[in-house]
């Protein structure tokens, strides 16, 4: 490891508290802008939230938006994955480079998306941004175990490892139910995240 990095664990501790309040506010916002729009592609709130929605987003009228959300918000992610690896002791490597390519893939997602109800084709982007969605997910939960393990081993993270295994679980349970819950599994990553880097910046104080 150099013996000064590009990215330091405190810088990247600010990436990922701003992260998750960068990408929420940005939900938040456009999904009251352009509700409206939303469901005149066929979302349905309730019923199927993720069938037209975060990703619907890009495709209203404020849709650039939401790509730069996508993509600035994956980048953070990115960041603040290394700055978690260099700020706990020890273990593998495994949990944050899995959590640095649920970044990447977070900042892929600015591929937009194909509409629900489309007289063509699939196009190259669609295809970019539903595989994107994928590793993300595929990335992120393993990632999520993983430094569980890690954590456990460094003195200054083991409560937080606790905290840390039971969103690995509650993420993974929340994956497989329908409605609502998709609601719920973003707000349980997103608060992880910011707990997480909140942790990281005392930890490297």
């Amino acid at each position: 490891m150099a013996k000064d990095p590009l990215i330091r664990p405190r810088s990247a501790a600010l990436a990922g508290m701003a992260g998750p309040i960068l990408f929420a506010g940005g939900l938040v916002t456009l999904t009251t802008l352009q509700y409206d729009f939303l469901l005149g592609i066929d979302w349905e709130p309730l019923k199927d939230p993720s069938g037209a929605w975060p990703s619907g987003l890009s495709l209203g009228p404020y849709g650039w938006v939401q790509d730069l959300n996508f993509a600035f918000s994956g980048a953070l992610l990115a960041i603040f994955a290394v700055g978690l690896h260099r700020g706990i002791r020890g273990g593998s490597k495994a949990g944050p480079a899995l959590l640095f390519v649920a970044g990447l893939a977070m900042a892929l997602l600015a591929f937009e998306t194909d509409p629900i109800e489309r007289a063509g084709p699939r196009t190259l982007h669609g295809w970019v941004h539903d595989a994107s969605f994928v590793l993300f997910v595929l990335a992120l939960v393993p990632a999520l175990f993983l430094l569980w393990r890690r954590m456990r081993e460094d003195h200054l993270w083991r409560g937080h490892a606790r905290y840390t295994l039971a969103t690995a679980v509650l993420a993974m349970v929340l994956l497989f139910l329908p409605g609502v819950a998709y609601y719920l599994f973003l707000v349980v990553m997103l608060v992880w995240f910011e707990a997480t880097a909140i942790k990281l910046r005392r930890v490297t104080r």
